[in-house]
């Protein structure tokens, strides 16, 4: 009987080294770049200007934010070679609280994160789909886990998710891959607190008064601290050469993944946060998100019960 389970736990562990194996073999095969031509938006800092730089090292002919293929040029490289890859990288963020972020706010976050990708794709598709190629757009783990102050960005990134999961689907009988790079929070510009701080001191001198007295100024005057000390200091992670790497993976392996979490750490709790109850899930968010001050509307219902 020992010797029979025994068997049993050892072919189990020889079949799951065969998939490993087969996995590292698959995953080891790199296309032949021959100056293929791809396309980055968002090239002006960040994640875009250092993937565009790496790219071209390689070989790759990098047209960045050339949004007009018909530029002198630009059409002419495309139609010779074809259109290998586009990467959807162009991206902005706040980190704002629901009640003082203004419509607009969420419009530019619409207009930029979502639609633009939407845009570009669709411009580039045909392209893309004549050379069987790639199409990788940078999304964000705040497409799948939602925070507190994120409202306006995780809606975008999710909206990202999602419409890359449908067009997946869509072109794999193109043999065209449609791909996400999720990264979690990282030291770029879009995460520079002194910008965040600002425009959150502006929303709110805006906001109605009776947002405001709910809210109470020492509620607010804590966000900001917690702008630095939780989201900044704690979570952004400096090292940018994970999400690069990874852009790099999903355009140059032959066989590339659907959806790439950049550090093994952070795809490991991701994984881990992602089973877990929902109430968990809140329960481990809001001790992360803790914030000092209670809203005054709080305070004050608490003081009459």
């Amino acid at each position: 009987m020992h010797i029979c389970v025994y068997g049993v736990i050892l072919i189990i562990i020889l079949f799951v080294s065969l998939l490993i194996f087969v996995y590292k073999l698959r995953r080891n095969r790199k296309i032949q770049v021959n100056g293929k031509s791809v396309f980055i938006t968002g090239c002006d800092r960040g994640f875009g200007y250092h993937i565009a730089k790496q790219l071209s090292t390689l070989g790759f002919q990098v047209f960045a934010g050339c949004l007009d293929i018909n530029g002198v040029g630009a059409k002419d490289t495309i139609q010779d070679k074809g259109l290998w890859a586009v990467i959807n990288n162009a991206g902005v963020a706040s980190y704002v609280e629901c009640e003082w972020c203004p419509l607009d706010v969420y419009q530019r976050m619409i207009d930029v994160n979502l639609t633009g990708v939407i845009r570009v794709t669709k411009a580039f598709l045909p392209l893309v789909r004549k050379t069987q190629g790639r199409v990788v757009t940078v999304a964000s783990l705040a497409g799948r886990n939602g925070l507190p102050g994120f409202s306006a960005y995780t809606a975008t990134k999710f909206g990202i998710i999602g419409f890359s999961e449908c067009l997946r689907r869509e072109m794999k009988k193109f043999n065209v891959k449609v791909i996400t790079i999720e990264p979690s929070m990282y030291k770029t510009n879009i995460t520079d607190e002194n910008v965040i701080i600002a425009q959150n001191k502006e929303l709110w001198e805006k906001c109605p008064d009776e947002i405001k007295n709910a809210y109470g100024e020492h509620y607010f005057n804590d966000f900001l601290v917690k702008i630095k000390e939780n989201m900044l200091d704690l979570t952004a992670n400096k090292d940018i050469a994970q999400v690069i790497d990874a852009i790099e993976d999903a355009i140059c392996c032959q066989y590339p993944d659907t959806r790439y979490v950049p550090g093994f750490r952070t795809s490991f709790e991701s994984f881990i946060y992602s089973i877990l109850p929902v109430s968990i899930q809140d329960l481990t968010v809001s001790l992360v998100m803790k914030y000092v001050s209670k809203p005054c509307q709080m305070t004050t219902l608490n003081k009459n019960k």
